[in-house]
């Protein structure tokens, strides 16, 4: 049994398709296969069920998952905490509006008290980031959403408020008068898709006035929370987005504002890392570091 059968093992289970785990890992499908398959022969047992129509991890195969996770991450925290190389690159991973709206400044901070630290920083949807620190991919996540995980702890450190943005025209200018109106939401809507916090946040808020994305006017979905504000700038249509993702388009006046503050509660951020003792010295400096911030409120 070797780490890289495991690796796929892992990305196969994480992503259920052979396909997308080879994409993940930047290997061929065939090769993914083989490892399963050199995997089962080794077990003498099915891990994997697969069909034309379904993909089913037998009861075997979430045994070896459970166990193969605890050993990747093992051996991550062992070239981690052994490697003599003396700089240890910190992986993180950040949806939208942490990433691009307060991530950037606790680096920044951070590199101040550590200055020989390192970063690699993937941006994703919240529940990518948060199947990527499950699987010892990513040391820790800033995410917009809190799931329930056997393999990682969700910890508040920053909180925002959903917010209706539209275009500075005249027509909004004239018909709402800077005032919020649940008429708002039968305007055009461009929407955040489905795996982002931000779109679940929203589903709640719609709940609250009887509505569904059904009776919405979509005219456009996207995953891309600056390409969303530039088409909401050109007038596509408006948004329900988190305020920290606008404050700066709302200040330079490219964007009207619509707080609705008797229908929302504070939107929370959280931290996500894995549970267990296998977290990285460097990563657990790095949230003290961030709770310490949160504590002063710097965030």
């Amino acid at each position: 049994m070797e780490f890289r059968q495991l690796e796929a093992f892992i990305a196969t289970v994480d992503h259920r398709s052979f396909s997308a785990a080879a994409e993940a890992l930047c290997l061929s499908q065939p090769t993914i296969s083989s490892h399963i398959q050199a995997l089962e022969g080794e077990l003498q047992t099915k891990l994997i069920r697969r069909t034309t129509k379904k993909f089913e991890i037998t009861p075997e195969g979430q045994q070896l998952y459970e166990y193969a996770l605890a050993l990747i991450r093992l051996q991550q925290k062992a070239i981690s905490e052994l490697s003599n190389t003396g700089v240890r690159e910190l992986h993180i991973g950040a949806s939208s509006v942490p990433g691009q709206c307060i991530l950037p400044s606790i680096l920044e901070d951070y590199r101040q008290v550590y200055p020989n630290s390192n970063f690699r920083i993937t941006n994703a949807d919240s529940m990518d980031i948060i199947q990527k620190v499950e699987s010892g991919t990513l040391d820790l996540g800033l995410v917009g959403m809190c799931i329930e995980s056997k393999h990682c702890l969700f910890e508040p450190f920053a909180t925002d408020e959903l917010v209706i943005a539209a275009p500075n025209n005249t027509y909004y200018q004239t018909k709402y008068n800077g005032k919020f109106s649940p008429q708002l939401l039968k305007e055009p809507m461009i929407m955040r898709t489905e795996q982002s916090g931000t779109k679940q946040e929203a589903e709640r808020l719609l709940q609250k006035f009887g509505l569904t994305d059904q009776d919405l006017n979509v005219v456009a979905s996207m995953n891309d929370a600056e390409a969303l504000r530039n088409c909401i700038i050109q007038g596509l249509g408006v948004s329900i987005v988190s305020h920290k993702m606008v404050m700066q388009q709302e200040q330079q006046g490219t964007l009207l504002i619509y707080k609705m503050d008797q229908y929302v509660n504070p939107r929370k951020f959280y931290l996500v890392y894995q549970d267990g003792p296998y977290l990285p010295k460097v990563a657990d400096a790095f949230i003290r570091h961030i709770r310490h911030l949160a504590e002063q409120n710097k965030i």
